[in-house]
């Protein structure tokens, strides 16, 4: 889940922010908590025992407390989270990087929805490139597995199967819904194939009408409802490489 605050003295930013973070996180599959602050100094008293986020979205121009002050005792607390400067004034910024800034967004509103999905997709790449660590109840107990060690999902007779790519394909099943289990791994870069599976993109090596192609020789059934998508993604992936 992607966790940010806002902290912002003028409330039309504060919620246009949020709005444009909600928007972005629910086109890219990722569950979403996001604080408000009207000032520096509300953010710190209430997060002086613990800064849980993965990013704070600071207004630099704040009464009391601006948020390059604000920024500084947050860097005294973590050197990880990333600070983003969305402010009117472009005169600040590089003082903001002082603080180890992510980036530096004006507040126009023809350009700020642009610049904030560029800088979100900077953000969730790094956040993505740490390993992620998928934890579920099986039927052989509890399973802690890396994402990228999972090649797809099958869901059959109430049950999700994981097929895990080890030494040699392995299987954990627990009873739970694939829209479910769709939900938590889509922002891995995992995607509905069919009714009955999910898919790790990571390791398609071919799509096509009725069947995508794993690396490891398995072939799945894919529906025309989710072809074009999973077509379209696998196609963007094979442009990367």
């Amino acid at each position: 889940m992607f966790y940010a605050a806002i902290c912002d003295d003028e409330e039309y930013f504060r919620f246009r922010e949020k709005k444009l973070i909600e928007q972005y996180m629910e086109s890219c599959g990722y569950a979403c908590r996001i604080d408000l602050f009207a000032s520096g100094k509300e953010l710190l008293d209430k997060t002086e025992t613990d800064l849980p986020y993965d990013a704070i979205f600071l207004d630099i121009s704040m009464e009391e407390m601006d948020g390059l002050q604000t920024a500084e005792r947050i860097r005294k607390r973590s050197e990880t989270v990333s600070i983003v400067f969305v402010t009117a004034y472009i005169t600040y910024a590089l003082e903001g990087y002082k603080v180890g800034a992510a980036r530096y967004l004006l507040k126009e509103e023809g350009s700020l929805e642009s610049a904030l999905k560029e800088c979100l997709d900077m953000i969730t790449e790094c956040m993505n490139e740490e390993e992620a660590v998928y934890e579920f109840d099986s039927q052989n107990g509890k399973k802690r597995i890396p994402t990228d060690a999972i090649l797809y999902v099958e869901s059959r007779l109430h049950k999700v199967t994981f097929f895990i790519k080890e030494d040699r394909v392995k299987e954990y099943s627990r009873y739970d819904r694939l829209d479910a289990v769709e939900k938590e791994l889509r922002q891995y870069g995992f995607y509905r194939v069919h009714q009955s599976f999910l898919v790790n993109m990571k390791y398609v090596r071919g799509v096509e009408r009725y069947k995508v192609s794993l690396v490891n020789g398995t072939e799945v059934s894919i529906s025309k409802k989710y072809y074009k998508d999973v077509e379209k993604e696998y196609i963007r992936r094979q442009g990367e490489r």
